[in-house]
């Protein structure tokens, strides 16, 4: 029993350290999807790297739908196990789940990157990103425009949120 008790606490505390540092996990919407692929305008053996991913619901789609190296990087220790679990049952070959701290990730390989996190978190996340990212990279947000960046395309979808992508000089 006390096996159980230190399992959920383990399970909770990263979920609440998770939300804590970058956002509260809510999911992308699906319809959304498709959209995001779109902005990221993936070319063959391209990186593409979902930060604070939570389960990875936008990573394991741009696996399933093209041929790129394709990257969750989460905090919470049951969003990653569902991530892994769910990236198996779909026998996703070019997907991968990193339990890690997206501001710990190393972003040198990326070419695009995919995050929906707080406002907060993406100034935070800035200074990283400009000193990690190649030129020409890409930068996807949901919801939420990066603070002091000006957008290259904004995708505006009535009565869903706003998708934000940036490029890299």
């Amino acid at each position: 029993m006390w096996f159980v008790i230190l399992l959920v606490f383990i399970f909770l505390f990263s979920l609440a350290f998770a939300s804590a540092s970058g956002a509260p996990w809510v999911p992308t919407w699906k319809h959304d999807l498709e959209r995001i692929k779109a902005l990221a305008d993936l070319k063959p053996n391209e990186t593409f790297i979902e930060l604070g991913c939570g389960n990875a619901r936008v990573a394991r789609y741009v696996a399933r739908s093209t041929n790129a190296k394709t990257i969750g990087v989460e905090l919470s220790l049951l969003q990653v196990i569902v991530a892994w679990a769910q990236a198996r049952l779909n026998h996703l070959t070019n997907f991968r789940i990193i339990f890690g701290n997206a501001f710990h990730q190393d972003l040198h390989a990326a070419d695009v990157i995919y995050m929906f996190l707080m406002p907060e978190a993406y100034e935070k996340i800035r200074p990283k990103l400009e000193a990690e990212l190649k030129p020409g990279s890409r930068v996807i947000t949901y919801t939420w425009p990066i603070p002091g960046w000006e957008a290259e395309t904004t995708d505006v979808s009535e009565g869903f949120p706003t998708i934000y992508r940036y490029c890299l000089k």
